[in-house]
């Protein structure tokens, strides 16, 4: 079973300072048709005008990924975490017992766009943990987390695994996954004969096979889930 999520369907949110799109119920946006899936319960894409920050706020119990897209981002927590990013970037945060963390656009000229993803983990009360890497933008799939740590990917506390891709005209195909989520940021894309453009979403149940071939050279990130 194939679920598309389109862009302009998303929820909304606008404050003067940052833009904020859901996939699913977060926020003020409510919608009992989208409240996640498997273990994925947020899928937002933020917008942060120049010098804006996202106050610090603490969270338990949840991995947070957060991927930046464009701009320069001031990552801060409590752990003593104080980190710039320029450019494609990834974080993994393990809030377990308690971690207090902030982002801000650091640059005073351009805007800061970023992705980021919730995540219930297997097990709950475990020691808060930070972790980070640069990202590149390769052709092809490359793996960014799992539960193991494999080739070079941050760590995360479930069992799934997350991919991003970069694909043109050339079909290929994706791992298996009994649930998955697809996000695409960039460009458009086919999945098994279906239309993707940028800031839409695919939810999968039980599809044996994933194709994916780049119409305009898309990118996006493909989530593994139990």
């Amino acid at each position: 079973m194939i679920v598309i999520r389109r862009a302009d369907d998303r929820g909304y949110a606008h404050f003067g300072w940052l833009e904020s799109r859901h996939v699913f119920s977060f926020g003020s946006y409510f919608d009992t048709q989208w409240m996640g899936v498997s273990e994925l319960r947020v899928a937002n894409e933020d917008l942060l005008y120049p010098g804006a920050a996202i106050e610090p706020s603490s969270h338990q119990d949840m991995e947070i990924i957060s991927l930046i897209l464009d701009g320069k981002a001031l990552h801060t927590d409590s752990l003593g975490n104080k980190k710039v990013f320029n450019g494609r970037s990834l974080q993994l945060m393990s809030t377990g017992t308690g971690l207090e963390f902030s982002e801000q656009n650091s640059s005073m000229e351009n805007s800061l766009r970023m992705l980021q993803f919730w995540i219930v983990p297997r097990e709950t009360g475990t020691s808060p943990r930070y972790q980070s890497m640069p990202v590149q933008s390769r052709e092809g799939i490359q793996l960014l987390v799992s539960p193991d740590g494999r080739d070079n990917s941050l760590q995360i506390q479930q069992d799934c695994c997350i991919y991003q891709f970069r694909v043109q005209a050339k079909p290929c195909g994706l791992p298996d996954a009994e649930n998955g989520f697809l996000y695409l940021f960039k460009g458009e894309l086919e999945v098994n004969g279906s239309v993707l453009q940028a800031g839409d979403s695919m939810l999968f149940e039980d599809e044996p096979f994933i194709s994916l071939r780049g119409i305009d050279r898309a990118e996006g990130l493909f989530f593994t889930l139990p």
